[in-house]
């Protein structure tokens, strides 16, 4: 199927949430927190996420937080996390609804938008009316934190993320395919058609999903300027992963962009 964000692998919210659980959430809820002490002199209090799934960072945030909301296009994903946070015994608000138009009467001291989301930000007006719609939900002096692929994918200079990998979790197993040798690139507009395959094996029951969509690749410079021209933000550092340690650079182990950026 095509779809506009893989709608079709997000709609399989129990499966993609065991697909990603390698990801270290505690550490990297560690670094968003040592983020904002470092730039604000003072703990983190609330904190959004855009494109959340199955809300991971979340829900590890609402053990110690006061106000935590996950936000996400997807019902099925907004349902599950919601439901993950009733099982934890967390306060998490769960929001069905789109990042790039977002409004709420709450604000919040930290934003972000982890896992590449970014990239279903398909044009440059999408970019700025979304940090437009972020900036209007952070306190003033607020940061938004966003994990981006590193701009050497752009280029094809080295493959910088897996794009099979299985897991496992309480007998459930997932595979999952993150594009293929036959995805269209168009660099004109940095788009790539990029197909998923998620395969899933639970008990008796096994499927196999098959999904496409548009997602779009980043330059540094090109995203600086992007954020300049919103008028609403400032990138105050980079890193190359959610790593404190980790300086952006064009080394091996330097495999995101993260920018972090600061309310103005």
């Amino acid at each position: 199927m095509e779809s506009k964000f893989h709608e079709g692998l997000y709609s399989f919210s129990k499966y993609y949430d065991i697909a990603f659980d390698f990801k270290d959430v505690p550490k990297e809820c560690a670094f968003l927190e040592g983020l904002f002490l470092k730039h604000s002199q003072r703990k983190l209090a609330s904190f959004i996420e855009f494109g959340a799934g199955p809300a991971l960072h979340c829900l590890e945030l609402a053990k110690s937080l006061r106000q935590v909301t996950a936000v996400d296009l997807s019902q099925e994903m907004a349902d599950y996390a919601k439901m993950k946070s009733l099982v934890l015994g967390v306060s998490l608000d769960c929001d069905c609804a789109d990042m790039v138009t977002y409004q709420s009467s709450k604000t919040y001291d930290m934003a972000a938008l982890l896992m590449d989301s970014t990239s279903y930000l398909l044009t440059n007006a999408q970019v700025i009316e979304h940090l437009h719609s972020v900036a209007k939900v952070l306190n003033p002096g607020g940061l938004y934190v966003l994990e981006m692929s590193h701009p050497k994918s752009v280029f094809d200079i080295s493959k910088t993320t897996v794009n099979e990998w299985n897991m496992e979790r309480e007998g459930i197993k997932v595979k999952v395919t993150w594009g293929g040798a036959d995805d269209k690139f168009n660099p004109i507009t940095q788009l790539t058609e990029v197909s998923v395959v998620l395969e899933y094996q639970d008990g008796d029951k096994t499927g196999i999903l098959h999904d496409r969509s548009l997602q779009r690749c980043f330059t540094a410079t090109e995203f600086a300027a992007l954020v300049t021209a919103s008028g609403v933000f400032e990138i105050v550092e980079y890193y190359g992963g959610m790593n404190l340690a980790m300086p952006f650079n064009n080394e091996e182990h330097s495999w995101r962009m993260v920018p972090v950026l600061r309310k103005i």
